[in-house]
């Protein structure tokens, strides 16, 4: 069932601290609002405008990584710009407080460090959402939350001690083989779709 009241506590705008306060010297925070409809379009516009012209010619061929890259930090971007809408602790040189711009926000946003933690709280949680609601199954390569883990295998298993509380037992458990399915190799013609 939707829950409306979390719906609703998900549009409500949040602040996330970018730097703890040091010294005399302010925490930096930034109010984000939730990405909405708007904000989502105007970004993957900017971000086609962009790269279209480097689009390949065939539909089929792959996207450089380079352009997946480009479009990504492109899309990000223009979320960030649509979603701080205030900040504490910046301020101009005489250590005035200063409300945000779009100028100003760019400034903010330039440093690299800075964009890749706000990227990675604002807009990745964003995007994962919308994959899961479309279907896509969690990444492999570990952005997601659900993303799967390397399995870890041990090169033979462990023996407990006598000091650790291992039960001492004189027969030896027999080994036995892990049952295997059979399996049927052979080819056989797909039937033509529709029949």
């Amino acid at each position: 069932m939707l829950n409306l009241d979390a719906e609703k506590q998900a549009l409500e705008p949040w602040w996330f601290t970018d730097q703890a306060a040091t010294g005399d010297l302010p925490a930096v925070e930034v109010r984000f609002v939730p990405i909405g409809r708007v904000a989502l379009r105007n970004a993957r516009r900017a971000a086609a405008t962009a790269i279209g012209s480097a689009l390949p010619d065939d539909d089929d061929a792959p996207l450089p990584i380079d352009l997946i890259e480009q479009a990504g930090d492109i899309l990000s971007e223009s979320l960030l710009m649509a979603g701080i809408d205030d900040w504490r602790g910046v301020g101009d040189s005489d250590g005035n407080p200063v409300t945000v711009t779009p100028e100003r926000l760019a400034i903010f946003l330039a440093d690299p460090i800075r964009f890749e933690r706000l990227d990675e709280v604002y807009v990745r949680p964003f995007v994962m959402k919308e994959l899961e609601k479309n279907g896509s199954s969690p990444l492999p390569n570990g952005i997601s939350a659900g993303a799967t883990q390397e399995v870890d295998i041990a090169n033979r298993s462990a023996r407990r001690s006598a000091r650790a509380g291992a039960k001492q037992t004189r027969k030896k458990a027999a080994k036995k083989a892990a049952p295997i399915a059979k399996t049927n190799c052979a080819l056989t013609q797909a039937s033509p779709s529709g029949t």
